[in-house]
């Protein structure tokens, strides 16, 4: 069950990550505006871009769906 439920979980966290970089339906710049308006101490730094969330999403939905499908391959 444990190895099913990292598998699943690996996918969701790839698929929602790529969403955001994608920037599907403009799903990653609601999420930019979200932490911007929960983060603490006056918002987020102006370096910090939803451009560079965005390939920072991009990195980690494509290295998580990676690892989870070498999970995949290993489990059949």
């Amino acid at each position: 069950m444990g190895d099913w439920l990292s598998l699943v979980w690996g996918g969701v966290v790839g698929a929602g990550a790529m969403v955001i970089a994608l920037d599907y339906r403009n799903f990653g710049l609601r999420a930019y505006d979200l932490m911007a308006q929960r983060s603490p101490g006056g918002g987020i730094d102006p370096r910090f871009s939803p451009d560079v969330m965005r390939v920072i999403c991009g990195v980690l939905g494509v290295g998580s769906l990676a690892v989870t499908g070498a999970r995949a391959f290993g489990m059949f």
